[in-house]
C-alpha cells in the first residue's frame, strides 16, 4: 500500500485496498510472504534499539561525569543536557542501521511477478546485490534527511521521558 502503482497505461493506478493486497500475497508468495523483510526490522529494531537506549546513557552518563563532585549523582540532566542527548541517540539508532532498513524497503517493494517462479530474494541476496550496483551509498540512500528527522524527535522523547519519571518516580 506504500508502493505507488503504475497502470498500464502509463499513469498512476487506483491503490488496493488492504483485502485485495493481503489476498495476493498470500496467493503469490504463500503464508511466508506476510514475513517478507523481516530479518532486516528484526536487524534494525533490535540493534538499533540497543544504540538508540546506549547513546542516551552513554551521553547523559558523560554529562554526569563533567558536573563538579559536589553535584549530587541523581540530581536530574539540565534540558539542553537531556535534549542534546537524546538528538544524539535518535542519530546513532538512524545512521547505524540504516543499511538493514533499505534493504528490507527494497526486499518490500520489489514486483513480486518478477520473483514469481524464480529463486527467493533473501536479506543477504538483496543486500549483496545492493552493494555490488551501488556500494556504501546505496546502502545509505535518503539516510541524511532520516537522521537530521531523528534529531528533534529523539530529543523531546528522552527529554520527555525523564521528566514523567521524575514526576512520577521510576
Amino acid at each position: 500500500m506504500q508502493v505507488p502503482v503504475q497502470s498500464t497505461h502509463g499513469g498512476m493506478a487506483k491503490a488496493p485496498g488492504a483485502l485485495t493486497l493481503i489476498a495476493s500475497i498470500f496467493r503469490t508468495q504463500g503464508i511466508f510472504g506476510f514475513w517478507h523483510g523481516q530479518t532486516g526490522t528484526l536487524i534494525r529494531e533490535t540493534g538499533g534499539s540497543a544504540a538508540w537506549f546506549g547513546s542516551f546513557e552513554g551521553v547523559s552518563l558523560a554529562f554526569r561525569n563533567a558536573r563538579p563532585a559536589t553535584v549530587p549523582r541523581e540530581t536530574p540532566l539540565p534540558i539542553w543536557q537531556q535534549l542534546l542527548a537524546g538528538a544524539c541517540a535518535g542519530m546513532s539508532y538512524n545512521f547505524v542501521f540504516y543499511p538493514a532498513d533499505t534493504i528490507k524497503s527494497r526486499m518490500q517493494t520489489e514486483d513480486v511477478s518478477k520473483t514469481l517462479g524464480a529463486k527467493k530474494n533473501t536479506f543477504w541476496t538483496v543486500g549483496r546485490a545492493l552493494w555490488h550496483d551501488q556500494g556504501m551509498k546505496g546502502l545509505y540512500r535518503g539516510c541524511g534527511i532520516t537522521v537530521a528527522r531523528a534529531a528533534p524527535s529523539s530529543a523531546f522523547i528522552f527529554t520527555i521521558y525523564e521528566a514523567l519519571k521524575g514526576q512520577f518516580g521510576a
